[in-house]
Formats: structure tokens, C-alpha cells, sequence
């Protein structure tokens, strides 16, 4: 399974002008890396939190992750902080809801406080924004 072939598909399938068989085509995708996603493959996990920091790979990441149940405890931290640093708070769900279906809200919200801190959290306000998602009304 090649991942970067997988995302760039993913890519061109968003950007598509037939909507249609650009949603028929982005499902198609989710639902084969969902459905052999690497769970014990330090390798392959590790392409996930590599992706998250990037522009375009991470909505990949996270609609596959919105298909995963559970989430490896191994991307929890890192698609946490990912929620965290992305600047439009509509979207940082996508992000941390699948954290929240699998470990719960207080899990999430003591990952989230350990980056509270970090000056790209800070500097985005990203405690709060996610802390809307988080069921952390008044964080």
C-alpha cells in the first residue's frame, strides 16, 4: 500500500470537477486504507504522523482516521496537536473527533493540556478552538 499514491488520489479526487465520481472515488480510498490500516506497523504509523504536517495530506489523514476504530494510542498525541495548530476552527474536528470516539474526552483534554503550552498552540489560540470539539465550552 502506498500511501503518498493513496493521498495524492485523495487529492485530485477532492479537487475534481465531477463531484459525483469524486465521491464515489474518495470513499473507494478511505475505505481500503481504512480497511488495511497498518495498526501495529511502526513504519506505516509513523507515514501518518509525518502527514499530518503537511498542507494536504493531513485531510487524507484525518477522513481515514474517521474510518479507524480504534485509534492507535500512538497518533493520539500527534493528532491532537495537528487539531491544535490548525488555524481554522471549523475544521480542526475532523482532527480531534475521531481522538474523542475512541479515548474519550478527559484523555483528550489532559493531551491537550500537556501542548497548551507550546508556542504554535499559543500563538493560534488552539486550546480554545478545539475546546469547543472537545465538549470544553468554557476552557
Amino acid at each position: 500500500m502506498n500511501l503518498d499514491e493513496l493521498a495524492a488520489e485523495y487529492d485530485e479526487a477532492i479537487n475534481a470537477e465531477d463531484k459525483n465520481s469524486a465521491d464515489h472515488k474518495i470513499n473507494e480510498i478511505i475505505r481500503f486504507v481504512a480497511s488495511n490500516f497498518p495498526r501495529d506497523n511502526p513504519e506505516a504509523l509513523a507515514w501518518f504522523t509525518a502527514a499530518l504536517q503537511d498542507k494536504r495530506k493531513k485531510w487524507f489523514v484525518a477522513k481515514v482516521m474517521s474510518k479507524v476504530n480504534p485509534l492507535p494510542k500512538s497518533l493520539l498525541k500527534d493528532l491532537v496537536l495537528a487539531s491544535m495548530l490548525e488555524p481554522n476552527p471549523s475544521s480542526n474536528k475532523f482532527l480531534i473527533l475521531p481522538c474523542v470516539k475512541t479515548y474519550g474526552k478527559e484523555m483528550v483534554k489532559e493531551t491537550m493540556l500537556k501542548y497548551s503550552t507550546h508556542p504554535q498552540v499559543i500563538e493560534n489560540d488552539g486550546f480554545n478552538k478545539v475546546a469547543y470539539w472537545v465538549g470544553l465550552r468554557n476552557a
